[in-house]
């Protein structure tokens, strides 16, 4: 029997999984056991005739893989490659202890070419973590290299054979350094006037603030929106490092790409379902909410959304995480993202415009923003209303510039202890005490507001919050309970 140390992914994190392999002597046939999935157990075809395109001999004999531990489901292409190998190992073509210092993972073409796999960025990081080289095809060279530099890429089974053989040398991929990249500025001068809706996103994009643009059609929200994802300052490494590790597994990574630059944007369309916002699936694949950690998730027209994916945002939106279970599988995804919403006040679009009137009945505006009212509105932290645009926005040639963001904290991330720790002045503590009582405030609600104001005053260049910080926090509040009551 020969073992070939492989992976499997799990959520965004990869194991080591043993691939035995035993032939035997009976009438020829190919078994593969330990809870493969149906990708898996397609592969036997394709290891025959990679074998044989590639020059080997197929074995005629009984052979059996085992994927151990059988506990764990495993899906995908990934183990074609740790499978041939092993079956060349256990007819005496590759010596075994060679092939044991690698973990392998590939998927084959008929011909014997290698194929690129998801995932491969995790793969790197299980096996620098076990001090493994790592055997893989070339296609993924790039991604491997962002983690180890103890990774050997190669283009078919051929290769592979003739490097576990030593018949030829192969060197190691170099790593890459990390370089980020500044997101381009989009839309920022684009919408005129709006200079509160623009400070507010200012003050978004510095503190990690979630923010909900309400207003009638054609006064800029979308463009307003969007402009937000180029506040971000660039990634930093680890964000880099866990943002491409959900790309990878997603399988959403170019060939030959190492870690993403930028940070992601992601835009859903309102008649997205629940798995595909919040993720899900068989087998389970991370959601837009995971896509966009550490970026921006736009969901224009929110109230147009059902209303069981909108409740779905409340765990990812307070514990920046989301966890998915199956009958066999839990998965656990990051979702560190910024939310930046828009919506009409009312089915009709011109709730609060004084250029046309509303034509919906009382009953209509509550049913149509029945779905922000409640914890999901909890979580939102930033709210304005957008007026329609002036004659005078028009003509304005200086337009307020929505300049990048690199001075503050991610105050929005805070936990509550954290806002707890904060000395108040007995000004400011007045002011949040009145307010608690006159707005009817949760304790959520408190909290976001103390740290909106401690965005604002880093946005202004000070150390303590004080009194005006807090009055325009507030004012952000104040407008969601004036709009949706």
């Amino acid at each position: 029997m020969v073992k070939v140390t492989s992976a499997v992914i799990i959520g965004i994190e990869a194991a080591t999984i043993d691939v035995e392999v035993d032939i035997r002597a009976g009438l020829p046939g190919f078994e593969i056991v330990g809870l493969a999935g149906p990708a898996v157990k397609e592969s036997r075809e394709r290891i025959r005739s990679a074998l044989k395109n590639s020059g080997f001999n197929y074995p005629l004999h009984k052979i059996v893989i085992n994927l151990a531990p059988a506990d764990i489901r495993k899906n995908g292409t990934l183990y074609d490659l740790p499978i041939a190998l092993g079956i060349l190992a256990g007819m005496g073509c590759i010596p075994i202890e060679q092939l044991q210092r690698y973990i392998v993972v590939g998927e084959l073409s008929l011909d014997g070419k290698l194929r690129g796999v998801p995932g491969m960025i995790c793969i790197a990081e299980l096996a620098a973590r076990h001090r493994k080289l790592l055997l893989i095809p070339e296609e993924n060279g790039s991604e491997a290299a962002a983690v180890t530099d103890q990774s050997y890429a190669v283009k078919s089974l051929s290769l592979a054979y003739a490097l576990l053989s030593n018949n030829t040398n192969i060197q190691p991929i170099m790593q890459s350094k990390f370089s980020p990249q500044q997101t381009k500025r989009t839309h920022h001068t684009i919408v005129k006037g709006q200079v509160i809706a623009k400070r507010m996103l200012t003050i978004a994009a510095a503190g990690h603030h979630h923010a909900l643009l309400i207003g009638p059609p054609g006064t800029g929200k979308t463009l307003l929106a969007q402009s937000v994802h180029g506040l971000l300052p660039p990634l930093s490494t680890q964000e880099a490092l866990e943002t491409t590790k959900i790309y990878s597994c997603a399988g959403l990574l170019p060939p030959n790409s190492g870690l993403m630059t930028s940070r992601p944007i992601r835009t859903p369309h309102h008649n997205v379902t629940k798995a595909g916002l919040l993720g899900g699936g068989s087998p389970i694949r991370p959601g837009e909410v995971s896509l966009a950690n550490n970026g921006v998730l736009i969901l224009d027209e929110l109230l147009e959304f059902q209303s069981d994916v909108l409740q779905g945002l409340r765990e990812p939106l307070e514990s920046q995480q989301i966890k998915i279970v199956r009958a066999n599988e839990r998965v656990t995804y990051p979702t560190k993202f910024l939310l930046i919403a828009t919506t009409n006040a009312c089915p009709c679009g011109y709730l609060g415009d004084p250029n046309h009137q509303c034509r919906c009945t009382q009953l209509e505006i509550r049913r149509y923003q029945k779905k922000l009212i409640g914890p999901l509105l909890d979580r939102i932290d930033l709210f304005t209303f957008l007026e329609p645009l002036t004659t005078e926005d028009y003509q304005q040639k200086q337009e307020p510039i929505l300049a990048p963001v690199d001075v503050c904290h991610r105050n929005g991330l805070l936990p509550d202890e954290a806002i707890q720790a904060i000395q108040l002045a007995p000004d400011v503590q007045a002011l949040l005490n009145k307010a608690l009582q006159r707005l009817k405030l949760s304790g959520r609600g408190y909290y976001k507001t103390i740290r909106i104001a401690k965005t604002i005053a880093e946005l202004d260049g000070q150390a303590e919050i004080q009194p005006q910080h807090v009055a325009e926090a507030l004012r952000y509040r104040w407008e969601a309970a004036k709009i949706l009551d």
